[in-house]
């Protein structure tokens, strides 16, 4: 394997991977309504049906972006000193900060909309803040604050020569384990949980500590990944109902099968994109292009764009829904749209303020 840089360059297309992965985000929770509202096999149902599920690869993707970033910049600074208590504050002032925060303004508009008093509910919110349901996109950041904290542990074991051989090995494994775990368990709130996304963050890890060579490697299997990306997508998306109703009898091999075609999907579309992503940045590298000035532009922000955009769809169904009811499918449309377009305009307008970091981290 290869030596970690000393000195990380800035890897400009991966706020290409940002843009792309927050559109994904954007997009299923503009769609989720959709897919409630129509009836079951019909032409709409089945259109939103298919998008919401398959980009549900989002959240994967950003916990793979991060643990890649996280291995890329650190895998030098293991032998500095204090690099770990400046680890540590940085992410506790610009992602516990913020989560704080839009965990409290959902909270009070939330309130505010329900008719209640926020401050008649301070246990309420104190018990949303440490279950990140605040809002449906807050428990994000308990995963990744649960990164976070067992990162440098993580990144110390890289240090032995067996761990760094087969580390995407050992998160598979881990992963496996934890749902075995799970069978017989039944962990609440599952998808909250770290060790549900080990297979993506080991991945992650592994291209992160060794970056040229993993990127050509996957390369040349892009047409084995895509071929994965289909197989289990087609699963993951149409067939669950299937596999839950044959092996109803055998749990265990039901859940095992689950897994496998759940993991194939999201690991090979977060393998592709970040293929995808760097065939872009090579192609702008050779000559201007608008349409990846403008993705790199929301890249930057996807943050910001991430903790805003819920605000804004929130607001949207509670003043436009009647009034496009009876063009309920452009209603959707119109949502995601402006969802996106009013949460990057706020973000870079944030991120442009001295205190924006409170809101949008940096």
């Amino acid at each position: 394997m290869n030596q970690p840089v000393n000195r990380p360059r800035r890897i400009e297309y991966l706020d290409l991977y940002r843009a792309f992965a927050i559109m994904a985000v954007v997009a299923i929770h503009a769609t989720s309504t959709a897919v409630a509202h129509y009836p079951k096999h019909t032409l709409d149902h089945n259109f939103y049906y298919f998008w919401n599920s398959f980009l549900q690869f989002a959240v994967p993707a950003f916990l793979f972006l991060s643990s890649l970033v996280l291995f890329y910049n650190y895998s030098s600074k293991m032998k500095e000193k204090g690099w770990m208590p400046a680890f540590y504050k940085k992410r506790l002032f610009y992602v516990f900060v913020p989560y704080l925060a839009w965990s409290l303004i959902y909270f009070i508009v939330k309130q505010w909309l329900a008719g209640k008093e926020p401050l008649a509910h301070v246990k309420q919110f104190s018990e949303q803040l440490l279950t990140g349901t605040a809002h449906t996109h807050l428990y994000f950041f308990l995963i990744i604050l649960q990164f976070y904290m067992v990162f440098p542990l993580l990144l110390s074991l890289t240090r032995y020569r067996l761990f760094n051989r087969y580390l995407p090995l050992f998160f598979i494994v881990a992963q496996a384990v934890f749902y075995a775990l799970h069978l017989h368990f039944h962990f609440s709130r599952l998808g909250s949980l770290l060790p549900s996304y080990l297979i993506v963050i080991g991945f992650g890890a592994w291209i992160g500590l060794n970056f040229d060579a993993p990127l050509k490697k996957l390369f040349s299997y892009r047409y084995v990944l895509f071929a994965a990306l289909l197989s289990g997508g087609a699963i993951f998306i149409y067939g669950n109902t299937y596999v839950k109703t044959t092996f109803a009898a055998t749990p265990a091999l039901t859940y095992t099968l689950l897994f496998l075609f759940r993991n194939l999907f999201t690991l090979s579309a977060c393998l592709l994109l970040l293929i995808a992503c760097e065939r872009l940045g090579a192609w702008k590298q050779n000559g201007s292009n608008r349409a990846t000035r403008i993705l790199n532009s929301l890249g930057t922000v996807a943050f910001g764009v991430f903790l805003i955009h819920p605000l804004v769809l929130l607001f949207w169904r509670r003043e436009l829904t009647k009034e496009l009811a009876s063009h309920f499918s452009l209603g959707i449309m119109l949502s995601y749209v402006v969802a996106i377009l009013l949460s990057w305009i706020i973000a870079m307008g944030l991120r442009r303020m001295k205190w924006g970091w409170v809101l949008i981290g940096r």
